[in-house]
């Protein structure tokens, strides 16, 4: 096939550079933001300042390496996510080559976790398993006290698993998910592997319309009142707001973002960080080479609309009881007291979060080597690397999940119109409904991780859309019970669902089997399959010859003008399975509205229907893959080979899982060459800006730990007198890179290298 051909397939399946994506801004952008530029300054200094966290942790800490993390000590949680276990599972597995344990370090001989025999066949021995999950450290596990004089917080030890038994001393806490990268995150529908960093932003917190916060907002002249808000595009947003109030990632248990806007608006951002003096952001006139020339207070008043900050003198906002905070008018001179915040303190989650949002939108790595192919340069791909392409956009099934520019159908532009819910045949041949761009793949075990199917925030609500929809449906026509469930749906605002009569014709062919197969349904099923097909598909008459339907022009009977029956209408009269032909059936057009060729609509999403959503986790991009190992949201494979080998077997818990699993899951049968192509292909998606920290992936230093060699008390981290602890801390310190680049992260025989090799500093030679 030749380079124009291919390039031709790519854009017929919907795949072309990312240079044609344009990052929308949310529709209220200009009713909180005045400088974007300050507000990209802002957030690149709030990513990567470690005066965020409560013990120098920093967004950055776990997304330095191309958006991501490739530290391979201490990053191992034993499987806090797992719901078999009342609270999490806390014990530590072990891989083939050793007992895993807090504080480990990982080599390449302990991966894959789940180790096979033959790593072409799911049904071959089982050397190894472990539910254990390889993450990110964050924070030492303490309680939050109050703010310290220096940059780290004060809080009081206590210890949990992540204890280093041999040196008797505490490490840092482990999250319980893999560490997915930011670059193009921006450009997802919804954030985190389980979707809770929410497409709307509430301004406070990362689960947007499920938890509705509210923030403070200057009315007039001496008036501020409450508000609830929620800004969409803004997943980014969601996202940002999460880590720095999280116990595992960045905070001491029980910080507020009015406590951290009080820690850091009047602070130097980055004061003991050096920036580039032609760092893309923050460079020039913004820096001395350490730290910045403004205070955090200066970005917020220049880059936000004073509505959101400037309050009437006097007024501050009361926490007193945290549930129900209060605005307060003080008299003019008098200290706040401990509990008493201002507005600009009180709404700091939402500056952040816009902030760090904005900063994200620049992080969009559009030109890898695959891009320039698209964009038109045939030679830039080798032979191999272009039948990689084909196989991933053909036998590797690789483009059914991983779909659009974005390489993902999680994305902005995929997660809209028809296609927020999919109805679709699940990997047990059953119907389920589930919510586009998250798949249950059969990574491990369904209960093990709950993934997009768990609930959350303090209603307890669905953290899937299918589910949410459905819930909302059901207390409708339990409040109304003589409104029609096309009316609830309505209601609700449920999207509508697209037809798949392609699929509707393989149920009706097996309840066909079933029922003798009969030479008028054999007909029947034969011309529908005729139109489906044909170039381009006739899908209305393509349905009707599956089933009858009284909103389109089906063709009619020449005795009496009534439609002819379609073979899912014959299969009714010879009593063929009931539970299939429903299937069928909520897979064809809605007889009562079934939408427009090609956009077919299938029924309302009903109210008790199945939704196969549970250990579903987002599709990651495959953008930059080779440099964000480790991979899936276990973290428990380590190469792309392995990844291959995977997809290629049908996965490790495809059985197990069938109920939820994904239909392409299943063994692909492709060649030892297929598979070298396929990972030639994914190594063409590496944008060698993000390799080499190039504009606008430069960034700040940063000084992260990375795991602990010997114990020691540590003042540092001002763990309140009366509360001694040893604990274990080795840092490594990451030079500041300006807009030209510096520290070759992932090429080989250099200093932070790929996972899974040990970090280590940079000599002066380079």
């Amino acid at each position: 096939m030749s380079p124009e051909l291919l390039r031709a397939m790519a854009l017929k399946m919907g795949t072309n550079s990312l240079k044609t994506v344009k990052v929308k801004d949310a529709p209220t952008f200009n009713e909180f933001v005045v400088d974007r530029v300050k507000l990209q300054q802002l957030g690149k200094a709030l990513f990567w300042d470690q005066q965020v966290g409560s013990d120098g942790q920093s967004c950055a800490s776990c997304h330095f390496h191309a958006g991501a993390d490739n530290r391979s000590k201490n990053q191992i949680n034993p499987g806090f996510r797992n719901s078999l276990f009342a609270s999490g599972d806390t014990v530590f597995g072990k891989t083939l080559r050793k007992q895993l344990t807090p504080n480990y370090q990982l080599t390449l001989d302990d991966f894959p976790f789940y180790k096979l025999q033959d790593a072409n066949n799911r049904n071959s021995l089982v050397l190894s398993d472990t539910n254990d999950v390889v993450s990110s450290q964050g924070t030492f596990n303490a309680n939050f006290q109050g703010l310290g004089v220096s940059a780290n917080d004060i809080g009081i030890p206590v210890a949990n698993v992540f204890w280093d038994s041999v040196a008797n001393a505490m490490v840092r806490n482990v999250e319980p998910r893999n560490t997915p990268t930011v670059i193009n995150a921006v450009l997802n529908h919804r954030n985190f592997w389980d979707g809770r960093g929410r497409h709307e932003f509430n301004g406070v917190t990362p689960l947007g319309s499920l938890d509705p916060e509210k923030i403070v907002k200057v009315a007039g002249l001496n008036s501020i009142v409450f508000v609830q808000t929620l800004i969409l595009n803004s997943s980014g947003a969601s996202q940002a707001v999460g880590p720095p109030l999280n116990s595992l990632e960045m905070s001491f248990r029980g910080r507020t973002f009015p406590i951290l806007g009080r820690k850091l608006l009047n602070r130097t951002p980055l004061v003991a960080q050096n920036v580039a003096f032609n760092d893309s952001v923050l460079g020039g006139s913004l820096t001395t080479g350490k730290g910045l020339t403004k205070k955090y207070v200066d970005f917020v008043r220049s880059a936000f609309d004073p509505s959101w900050w400037n309050a009437p003198a006097g007024w501050v906002v009361d926490v007193a009881d945290r549930a129900n905070p209060k605005l307060v008018q003080t008299s003019y001179g008098v200290t706040p007291t401990a509990t008493q915040f201002t507005v600009m303190e009180y709404n700091f989650g939402l500056f952040m979060g816009l902030a760090i949002n904005e900063y994200e939108k620049l992080l969009i790595a559009n030109d890898s080597r695959f891009d320039q192919f698209m964009d038109g340069d045939n030679a830039i791909l080798n032979a191999q690397e272009q039948q990689g392409l084909r196989v991933f956009l053909g036998s590797g099934k690789c483009i059914n999940c991983h779909g659009g520019a974005e390489m993902t159908n999680a994305s902005v532009r995929r997660v809209q119109g028809f296609e927020v819910l999919e109805r679709m045949i699940m990997g047990n041949d059953r119907v389920a409904v589930y919510d586009n761009g998250f798949y249950n793949i059969g990574v491990r075990p369904t209960r093990e991780d709950m993934g997009i199917g768990a609930t959350i925030g303090s209603k307890n609500l669905p953290l899937s859309n299918s589910r949410g929809f459905q819930k909302c449906v059901n207390d409708a026509m339990t409040a109304s019970p003589s409104l029609l469930l096309a009316q609830a749906n309505d209601n609700c605002g449920v999207p509508r669902i697209l037809a798949r009569p392609a699929e509707a014709a393989k149920l009706l062919a097996k309840a066909g089997i079933q029922a003798g197969n009969s030479p008028s349904v054999l007909k029947l099923l034969n011309q529908a399959n005729g139109f489906i097909n044909s170039v381009p598909p006739d899908l209305v008459q393509g349905s009707c010859r599956l089933a009858k339907n009284p909103a389109l022009p089906c063709p009619l009977s020449p005795y009496g003008g009534m439609q002819l029956d379609g073979a899912l209408d014959v299969l009714v009269k010879l009593s063929a399975d009931p539970g299939v032909l429903a299937s069928a059936a909520s897979l064809l057009p809605d007889p009562v509205r079934p939408g427009i060729a090609p956009n077919l609509l299938a029924p309302p999403l009903g109210r008790n229907e199945r939704v196969a959503v549970d250990g579903a986790f987002k599709t990651p991009t495959t953008r930059n893959v080779e440099l964000t190992a480790p991979y899936f949201h276990n973290g428990g494979t380590a190469t792309l080979a392995q990844i291959v080998d995977f997809y290629n077997r049908g996965g490790d818990f495809s059985l197990q899982n069938q109920d939820n699993l994904d239909p392409d899951i299943q063994p692909l049968g492709l060649s030892g060459n297929d598979k070298a192509d396929l990972v030639a292909f994914l190594l063409a998606l590496t944008d060698e800006r993000v390799r080499y920290n190039k504009a606008p992936f430069d960034h700040p230093s940063l000084n992260f730990p990375n795991g602990g060699s010997a114990a020691s008390y540590n003042p540092a981290y001002s763990f309140g007198a009366g509360y001694p602890i040893a604990i274990m801390d080795d840092r490594v310190t990451l030079p500041a890179a300006g807009a030209l680049g510096a520290v070759r992260l992932g090429t080989p025989n250099t200093p932070y290298a790929n996972f899974p090799d040990p970090l280590t500093p940079p000599s002066l030679s380079r």
